[in-house]
């Protein structure tokens, strides 16, 4: 069974001749415990035009340190995510195919980027010697495997600080206090894999035209429309993970959405809609299975 957890953490800037500061006079911390460095092997997949990484999602293959095995990781707020782990295995493991099949729909997932990373750790221990962070130095090589920029590679130097489980976040805000009086930034890019993207992507690659504003009646309904239709996606892995709320939320999305296909069937292709519409109507006949328990376990509670 996938294991979850949520990762807090804060990414910084570095150089090879960068040294932590004294991270004793962080409030809070105790002692600082050297773990030792460990070499770290990932490979992360996406489908070839990117989509998984276009939602700030993650899905890697890492051997090496303790927690090998299959990674997903979601985005919940700027510098928390939720990770979802599974086994090592050779294959991606269906629990967390099935999560990420809304996004992915029938295309084909493989390799795209390979980050080889040597990572000296820290634990920041409180007096009482409770791990308050994790903090670690990463020397990171990374590699395109597969799309524009393949073969090509990049190098850095990053600082990572991860909140321990049940952690106070004041913690990170102390850490960072020092680690910016010794000079060190707030990294760029929110994780390995954008950076590398980032830093792999040939100049120029990716730089279309931007959204245009809607501008007419028409255009304003497809907006609409393409909005309920990625929360109804973006909702999907959480609704398979049944979290809080999120069977109520997608029936919203879809009870909108069939809403617009009626409102507006005199402008939109009905041919297109009314077998949408009725794969939303079985759709929210389903939700209503689980959302009907969901207020039904609240007033019991």
């Amino acid at each position: 069974m996938a294991d979850t957890k949520r990762e807090i953490e804060r990414k910084y800037e570095a150089t090879e001749d960068t040294r932590l500061p004294d991270l004793t006079r962080a409030a809070g911390v105790g002692r600082v415990a050297p773990r030792g460095r460990t070499e770290l092997d990932a490979v992360y997949w996406d489908t070839a035009d990117l989509r998984l990484a276009a939602d700030s999602l993650t899905l890697r293959r890492r051997t090496g340190g303790d927690d090998e095995g299959w990674h997903v990781k979601f985005p919940v707020a700027l510098g928390v995510r939720d990770e979802i782990h599974e086994p090592l295995s050779d294959t991606l493991p269906p629990s967390l195919a099935a999560l990420l099949r809304s996004r992915v729909r029938q295309a084909e997932i493989a390799p795209v980027v390979r980050l080889l990373s040597s990572r000296d750790v820290h634990h920041l221990l409180a007096d009482d010697g409770t791990l308050l962070a994790e903090v670690s130095v990463d020397t990171v090589l990374a590699e395109r495997l597969a799309g524009e920029g393949s073969g090509t590679s990049a190098a850095w130097t990053e600082i990572e600080v991860e909140l321990a489980d049940d952690g106070d976040p004041a913690v990170l805000d102390a850490v960072e206090k020092r680690l910016r009086k010794a000079g060190v930034r707030p990294a760029a890019s929110s994780s390995k894999l954008a950076r590398a993207l980032a830093e792999t992507t040939p100049a120029g690659d990716g730089e279309g035209r931007g959204k245009e504003a809607p501008s007419t009646a028409g255009d304003h309904v497809l907006a609409y429309v393409r909005e309920q239709i990625a929360t109804i996606v973006r909702l999907d892995p959480a609704v398979r993970r049944d979290l809080p709320d999120s069977v109520h939320k997608m029936r919203v999305a879809t009870r909108r959405l069939r809403s617009t296909f009626k409102t507006h069937r005199k402008i939109l292709d009905r041919e297109v809609t009314d077998p949408l519409g009725a794969e939303l109507k079985w759709l929210a006949a389903e939700l209503g299975l689980d959302r009907d328990q969901e207020v039904l376990d609240e007033r019991i509670g």
